[in-house]
């Protein structure tokens, strides 16, 4: 924060704190060297993410008020850096791009520079309604100056948008991209790790990340193929799944892989080349999300169990709300579950078309088999 403070003043005269993609931990919190993926503000947003995360798989108030300020000051960035789209009159992110991606601009040009690309916005969009929601948690005045500008521009944010063909727009235009198999899917964070887009809440705009990830293919580098396969497990796609987690872990042989194998070195790192550890994190997110999610306001058990993994368990995984859900399962139907709440509250649970209300006690281990069957 304290280097991302000093470079939100100097390179963008702007209040609050920033980071960019290659920010490293001697401070170097400037922009890259190429605006494609350089510029990416968003990135301020994205890393604040794991720390409401935080607080909510813990619960821990004490840890939340701690790093208040750090959420804070980061929205104070975006309150400087949004501006009035002139057309809609909607606040966009900008001039920012949908990392790495290229589309063709009206004069038939290739560009990645844009206004109000949809990652930006999804990314804001969540730091600001969690941002809320810790205020909220905290018993803040919701009055002050702060909290009532924060809900102001959240509310004016340009928001997710289908397009003409059915897909989720990348871009607020609708421009051709130069490579529709482009390895990153930027533009579905609303749906994962955010979760401003689900199959359970906006079912419309889910059908459109469908189709998004259709149009893009599966093919793609290590940290591409872990992305997707965390997309198709929210999306309820256990096989797809399944079918992007296999591609992950195929053994490649050689020194080096093409960017776009995908696979993993004997040694099981993640082949992008050379190396990242994002493909490796990215499996093991992936493979939670495909027994357990819980970011709807409530756990789901199972949502994308690959026909594939007719029988199997997980012990020991945690849903927010500090809920740690035991299950084991045969012939692709649970067996056993039991869920340990070390908050105590209540607990919304759904299994297939089942679902129920499981008021508990902290430190209490409740055997749920019985309503699931």
């Amino acid at each position: 924060v304290k280097p991302g403070t000093r470079t939100a003043k100097i390179q963008y005269d702007m209040n609050g704190w920033c980071v960019h993609p290659i920010t490293n931990v001697w401070g170097y919190t400037a922009p890259g060297e190429h605006p494609s993926w350089g510029l990416h503000v968003a990135a301020t947003a994205w890393i604040c993410q794991h720390l409401w995360e935080h607080y909510a798989f813990t619960g821990d108030k004490v840890y939340l008020k701690s790093v208040w300020p750090v959420l804070q000051e980061s929205c104070r960035f975006y309150f400087d850096w949004l501006v009035v789209d002139p057309v809609t009159g909607k606040l966009v992110s900008g001039p920012a791009s949908s990392p790495e991606n290229t589309f063709i601009a009206p004069d038939g040009s290739r560009a990645q520079i844009s206004m109000g690309p949809a990652h930006d916005q999804e990314v804001i969009y969540n730091l600001f309604k969690n941002t809320l929601t810790a205020a909220e948690s905290l018993n803040l005045d919701r009055n002050s100056l702060f909290f009532v500008q924060l809900k102001k521009m959240q509310s004016r944010l340009a928001r997710p948008t289908i397009g003409s063909d059915g897909r989720l727009m990348e871009w607020a235009s609708e421009f051709k991209e130069v490579e529709p198999k482009h390895r990153h899917v930027s533009h579905l964070f609303a749906l994962f790790p955010g979760d401003e887009i689900s199959v359970a809440n906006t079912p419309e705009l889910a059908s459109a990340a469908r189709k998004s990830l259709e149009a893009r293919g599966d093919g793609a580098n290590g940290w591409s193929l872990a992305w997707k396969m965390a997309f198709w497990a929210r999306l309820h796609e256990g096989d797809r799944a399944l079918d992007l987690l296999n591609n992950l872990l195929r053994p490649l042989e050689g020194p080096r892989a093409q960017n776009d194998d995908g696979g993993s070195y004997y040694n099981l790192f993640d082949a992008c080349p050379p190396f990242q550890i994002d493909g490796n994190f990215g499996a093991t997110a992936g493979i939670a999300e495909m027994l357990l999610q819980s970011q709807d306001g409530f756990i789901e058990l199972l949502p994308a169990l690959p026909g594939r993994w007719q029988q199997g368990k997980i012990t020991g995984l945690v849903a927010r709300g500090n809920f740690v859900v035991d299950i084991s399962w045969k012939n692709n139907k649970i067996e056993n579950a039991f869920i340990l709440s070390r908050n105590g509250g209540s607990c919304k649970i759904k299994y297939g078309k089942k679902d129920f209300v499981l008021e508990t006690v902290k430190g209490k281990k409740y055997n749920i088999t019985n309503y699931l069957q």
